[in-house]
């Protein structure tokens, strides 16, 4: 799938298909995660707070109680990157 890029003001933007839009959840405002990675340019959704808890948790954020804190296992959030590598 192609899509084109135009000038926006001093960038360049591009406009996300709607069929995009749905598979991804995403509205306006929301907060896009960017790679460059073999010459590509890979966005991704931010998760909220609200889906990492329910994600951990693997429950909706209001069936979790203090009970479960200490319970879950750990989730692979990928690569390193940044300040937290030591």
């Amino acid at each position: 799938m192609q899509i084109s890029v135009s000038k926006w003001g001093n960038s360049l933007g591009i406009r996300v298909p709607i069929n995009v839009v749905n598979t991804l959840s995403i509205k306006s405002g929301d907060t896009l995660n960017y790679e460059i990675k073999d010459n590509q340019l890979i966005l991704s959704k931010k998760i909220s707070t609200k889906e990492m808890f329910e994600k951990f948790y693997n429950k909706p954020m209001e069936e979790i109680t203090i009970d479960d804190i200490g319970k879950a296992e750990a989730i692979d959030w990928g690569e390193d990157i940044g300040g937290e590598i030591f």
